[in-house]
């Protein structure tokens, strides 16, 4: 029993020996526990922060995702517009192309019927020439016969200014002559006035002359003493041209009409003439 009782209290001496022991190394290993947990919270807290931070910018990466997403189908949209538009702009091309071989065949053909037209358009006029040659030929026949009437009539006033000036000439020679050799005393004037004879005027030329309005205009109108209304007759070389009216004198011009029966065709601007009044 004493022994029993002796084992007894040695096992209770290691017990808490070993309680004690046990006690000090759970302490120590407790605070490193400590340690260690509160090393893990502090981790747990950084990684926690880093978490919120990784949520905020997936967040906002969602965000941009769905921007993008948006952008993205805006843009296939469009694309598929254009795609359409093109689609569009591809048949209006072939159209056109169409429309313009068409063009190009129907402005062949337009100048196939107007090459034609010309060939017709030459031959008509050529016919429409000679008509017209005929025409004019037969006018032109008529108005030399007018102009040949006209002329000669012109000649014959000529002819008699001619005399009349010469028969002028000679009574004033007798005259001279009579009075010269002293015959006053058996010899009385008469005192019937003698008729005036016809007068070629200065020289002057043409100013303007327009045969299709009936009117000329003659250049040094003070020298030829015309006057607004008087008939004169034109003179170039030795042949009369025709007659026309003064309706305008000025210092400068004499402006006329062209009577009826003058052609005045082989008169130009420039020309020399005399009139005769």
């Amino acid at each position: 029993m004493k022994n029993l009782s002796l084992v007894l209290r040695i096992i209770a001496i290691l017990a808490s020996a070993a309680a004690v022991a046990l006690f000090f190394t759970s302490k120590g290993k407790l605070a490193e526990k400590q340690t260690s947990l509160e090393q893990a919270q502090a981790v747990t807290q950084a990684t926690q922060s880093e978490l919120e931070t990784a949520n905020s910018k997936i967040t906002s990466l969602g965000k941009q995702l769905s921007t993008e997403r948006q952008s993205l189908a805006d843009t296939k949209g469009k694309l598929e517009s254009i795609r359409s538009e093109m689609y569009t702009a591809k048949q209006e091309v072939t159209r056109t192309q169409q429309q313009l071989k068409e063009t190009k065949n129907t402005i062949s053909e337009l100048e196939n019927v107007a090459t034609r037209l010309r060939t017709d358009l030459v031959k008509t006029e050529e016919s429409l020439a000679s008509a017209s040659k005929e025409a004019e030929l037969a006018q032109l026949n008529e108005r030399i016969e007018e102009l040949a009437k006209s002329n000669d009539s012109l000649k014959q006033d000529l002819l008699a200014s001619a005399e009349l000036q010469q028969s002028a000439s000679a009574i004033s020679e007798t005259a001279n002559t009579a009075v010269a050799r002293g015959y006053q005393s058996g010899f009385t004037p008469s005192s019937t006035v003698a008729v005036q004879p016809a007068t070629i005027g200065a020289a002057t030329t043409v100013a303007s002359i327009s045969t299709a309005d009936g009117i000329i205009i003659l250049n040094a109108a003070p020298e030829l003493g015309l006057s607004v209304g008087s008939e004169i007759t034109l003179i170039q070389g030795l042949k009369a041209l025709g007659k026309i009216r003064i309706t305008q004198v000025t210092e400068q011009l004499a402006v006329a009409n062209i009577l009826p029966g003058t052609a005045l065709r082989g008169l130009y601007k420039g020309d020399t003439i005399k009139v005769l009044y």
